[in-house]
């Protein structure tokens, strides 16, 4: 067999190769879309299973706990929205809470409660009970994404709320 022969064989091999890792890939996609499409609301998850415990394990349930970071532009505009709408809100925070000391809303600085969502991207909303789980999360991309979590008169919502997150 010449090189040249070889080398058209081996190209060849790769190319079908290449194909037919495109063409499963289309097919995951396809059925990946064809479940997305089942459900006009998209997916719903699970209810999370993230225990803050510690200072929030009180019996006290808490509307809203906005999980922030001062790093965030995003965690500082939904602080302020928080602070107009729902002045009970909690701010769970690794920091100091001097750092939040204009927000107007009541802050909790612990990082035993921080190292368990951590791993989420601030800001993080959730509805915590009185045993410290959280009940209900959400991780908006926009400040609208509040209205889901507040009616018109500031009340939070959480008797119809699905879980988000």
């Amino acid at each position: 067999m010449s090189a040249e022969l070889a080398f058209y064989l081996i190209t060849w091999a790769a190319i079908i190769v290449l194909f037919l890792g495109l063409a499963a890939t289309l097919r995951e996609v396809r059925l990946l879309r064809a479940v997305v499409m089942r459900n006009p609301d998209g997916f719903a998850t699970a209810q999370p299973d993230v225990v803050l415990g510690g200072v929030f394990a009180d019996g006290t349930s808490r509307p809203i706990v906005a999980a922030v970071d001062s790093g965030c532009p995003l965690c500082r505009t939904v602080v302020e929205e928080l602070a107009r709408r729902a002045p009970d809100a909690k701010l769970l925070t690794h920091e100091s809470p001097s750092v939040w000391r204009d927000a107007g809303l009541e802050v909790i600085s612990d990082r035993e409660a921080w190292r368990a969502i951590s791993h989420l991207s601030p800001p993080v909303l959730m509805h915590v009970d009185g045993g410290g789980a959280v009940r209900r999360m959400t991780l908006p991309v926009r400040v609208e994404e509040l209205d889901d979590w507040i009616d018109s008169e500031g009340a939070v919502d959480v008797v119809d709320a699905r879980s988000d997150s």
